[in-house]
């Protein structure tokens, strides 16, 4: 198992790269959703709501404009209209108890990364929240947590490059932090060759998305001769628990 910065893993693979930044646009670009004179918005701790002049709400606008440019990821490669986006597809295993959901998706993951010839798993944020942003007490979450402290620190927000048994150690615990931490990213993986984008949703389903037809096609009969299903509706392929300990962090 290795793991490196945002900007290294940024350069392995273009497709994955563009679909990101894309991704990041789409989220977090403020433009859509630019304060105006005369909203009302609460500023600070004392929950009252207050009427923006026209200074104040640029002032705000180019604020948030500044954060993002600041967060955001740079593209290193030039694939401004390069790619172009062809379908998705959702999948879920035929396992039906959790511990046995979670151990088949990495390990078909690691059987895809060897039907592609490729070295590693790659797999990545969406944006730059560290992985260990939220403490959490809830049994499957804490040990998640106490997993990767030993990877990683407190601040990491880059990515990892897996395979093998790795994928099988590593695949359950993301499931638990994303499940239940909603202040952190999409967490993103492909393989440096590829054209498919591949993630794990919060209810445990593999959700791809495509730019080359043919790649996808094959990925979906490669799933289907380990026994996954494609459907139009990922939620609650087993039952994994009643969400609680789901948290959200509100503040830094």
């Amino acid at each position: 198992m290795r793991h490196d910065t945002r900007q290294n893993i940024l350069k392995i693979n273009e497709v994955f790269t563009n679909h990101l930044i894309k991704v990041q646009v789409a989220k977090h670009d403020p433009s859509d959703y630019e304060y105006s004179e005369g909203d009302k918005v609460i500023l600070d701790d004392s929950n009252k709501a207050v009427t923006l002049t026209k200074e104040k709400a640029n002032e705000l606008n180019a604020e948030n404009r500044n954060d993002f440019n600041l967060s955001k990821d740079s593209n290193p490669f030039d694939t401004k209209g390069k790619y172009k986006w062809i379908g998705r597809a959702i999948l879920i295993s035929n396992k039906k108890d959790s511990d046995s959901y979670l151990h088949d998706l990495g390990e078909s993951l690691d059987k895809l990364r060897l039907f592609t010839n490729s070295n590693d798993l790659i797999v990545l944020g969406d944006w730059s929240t560290p992985w260990l942003y939220q403490d959490n007490d809830y049994k499957p979450v804490k040990e998640s947590l106490d997993w990767f402290r030993k990877q990683i620190d407190n601040e990491f927000t880059g990515g990892f490059l897996l395979k093998e048994t790795d994928l099988t150690q590593f695949i359950p615990r993301l499931f638990w932090l994303t499940r239940c931490n909603m202040s952190l990213p999409e967490f993103m993986m492909t393989f440096e060759n590829c054209k498919t984008i591949i993630s794990i949703c919060k209810h445990g389903a593999l959700h791809l998305e495509s730019y080359d037809q043919v790649e996808l096609n094959e990925f979906l009969d490669f799933f289907q001769t380990l026994g996954f299903k494609q459907t139009d509706d990922c939620y609650g392929p087993v039952n994994f628990d009643n969400f609680e300990g789901r948290k959200i962090r509100l503040s830094s």
